[in-house]
């Protein structure tokens, strides 16, 4: 497939998804992907789209949980 970007190759990659959901952030880890081999623009299928939403909207057990620092740009 071509990157709708840049006109380039996209790969299937497996990403690491962060999406906001509710006021947090959630990690999917190992999702099937294209991404472009140059500008690194990335597809999710519809599929893998409607996957993620129902795990939202279920929000089972995590795997695990992790910490992140947060910075505020216009403080530093």
């Amino acid at each position: 497939m071509e990157c709708p970007v840049c006109h380039n190759k996209m790969e299937d990659r497996l990403i690491r998804h962060i999406q906001e959901w509710k006021g947090h952030y959630v990690i999917f880890e190992n999702v099937p992907a294209l991404v472009c081999s140059i500008c690194k623009e990335t597809l999710l299928t519809p599929n893998n789209v409607d996957r993620i939403n129902e795990t939202l909207w279920l929000l089972p057990k995590s795997s695990r949980k992790e910490e992140v620092d947060v910075y505020e740009l216009s403080k530093s």
